[in-house]
């Protein structure tokens, strides 16, 4: 990666400053945005005419200025550019256009398919590429698509690991998800672990925005995965590969996991998947539960029964509280979030989950940590759909001349 900047660098980084300022104070001043970016009038003057001329800003009402001085304002064009949320899950596909506001728009397309590995891979890339013509059809105003994707996920080659995972490096099996979707647009695709965008996504559309603000986010479905942010910056490591923090020991002698092939770690506990194979394993002993009358038993009714006041399946979601608990408190020893956010299908157990977490954290809390704000998103909708769009709007709003075709010297550059 180059590490000296030459003009057109420099101008990039100026617009990206310029819009960033912008997206977090609607109706500013050029005299603001001067004072907020420490760039000269004359530099912000040469910045606006260029973002005014393609689209991007446009001029609101005078506002009051300093010493009664009245100002043009300006603000982003949240409502001209949308771009595509695709979320992938190991066992379904979600897609729908979102604007710079974070609304969407249309209807949230879902197919399910069975679990991802190397015999539909191809099969449901293909059907996600179909559906990404059609959206882009519909809403020609898209500009970019961005993508959630489950981990192991490789940043610096767009790929992502399939099932059946091997112990064996020389065995696995890397997909290139980026390269493959791309041949169905010419539009740019950013790709990001899902549980990472979700993080992203709380930090833009659910708080203040504050650039110091560190979010850890448990994605519960599934799998568990976790993502950590530090304002809009996503921790992504030295190996460039999603974090697979899921799959911390929490047990040594513990339940198998089918993802990583240990024994013992949170995932093997706490996912949707577990959940059901700890219920099947344990079904015979609870002859009072509801469960038993239920033909196929999934996290959903189990997260149902216990609402109704049974006994097992309220069990079955304290221990998968305190064991994520456990996790936790081993994370905090290596980071230190300001707020920890619990997403995801298993989020909807709600207090249950919750009281249980809380408990294991302040019953086995070391003399060395502080234990953080915990979120539970019961309510929220997916946060990895809304999580692709924010992570598709950050990478344009980072390098706007390339991304939403600005000149430099009198020439664009490619978009991808």
């Amino acid at each position: 990666m180059k590490k000296g900047k030459n003009l057109a660098d420099l101008l990039d980084s100026n617009r990206s400053e310029v819009l960033y300022y912008l997206m977090d104070h609607s109706g500013c001043s050029r005299t603001d945005l001067g004072a907020a970016t420490g760039l000269t009038l004359a530099s912000i003057t040469k910045i606006i005419h260029s973002l005014l001329d393609a689209g991007i800003i446009y001029e609101t009402d005078f506002i009051e200025g300093k010493k009664g001085r009245r100002s043009i304002g300006l603000s982003f064009c949240y409502d001209k550019f949308k771009v595509l949320a695709v979320n992938l899950f190991w066992n379904r596909l979600e897609m729908q256009a979102c604007d710079f506001h974070g609304n969407f728009y249309g209807e949230l397309v879902s197919i399910p398919f069975l679990y991802i590995s190397n015999r539909n891979i191809e099969e449901v890339v293909e059907t996600a590429g179909r559906y990404i013509q059609d959206f882009c059809r519909i809403y020609p105003d898209i500009v970019s698509i961005g993508v959630s994707v489950p981990g192991p996920y490789f940043r610096n080659t767009g790929c992502i690991m399939v099932p059946p995972f091997e112990k064996d490096p020389a065995k696995r099996s890397y997909y290139p998800l980026k390269e493959k979707l791309s041949q169905f647009t010419h539009l740019p695709i950013f790709l990001e672990h899902d549980a990472d965008t979700g993080a992203l996504a709380y930090w833009w559309f659910r708080t203040d925005r504050s650039p110091d603000l560190v979010i850890m986010n448990f994605l519960t479905d599934t799998g568990v995965g976790v993502g950590l942010t530090d304002g809009r910056n996503i921790y992504a490591g030295s190996s460039s590969c999603s974090s697979e923090s899921g799959h911390i020991t929490v047990d040594y002698h513990g339940r198998p996991c089918p993802y990583c092939g240990s024994n013992g770690c949170l995932n093997a506990y706490c996912s949707g998947r577990a959940l059901e194979e700890i219920a099947a394993e344990q079904l015979s002993l609870h002859s009072e539960s509801i469960l038993n009358n239920i033909p196929t038993i999934t996290y959903q009714a189990i997260i149902q029964a216990s609402k109704e006041g049974d006994s097992f399946a309220t069990e079955l979601l304290t221990e998968c509280g305190r064991t994520l608990g456990h996790g936790i408190l081993s994370l905090l020893h290596v980071f230190h979030p300001d707020l920890i956010l619990i997403s995801g299908a298993i989020s909807k157990a709600g207090t249950t989950l919750l009281h249980s977490m809380q408990k294991s954290l302040r019953e086995r809390q070391s003399s060395y940590t502080t234990i953080p704000e915990i979120r539970l998103l019961s309510e929220e909708r997916n946060l990895s759909l809304l999580g692709a769009a924010a992570f598709a709007m950050e990478q344009m709003l980072q390098f706007p001349t390339r991304y939403f075709s600005l000149p430099v010297n009198n020439q664009t550059l490619p978009a991808s």
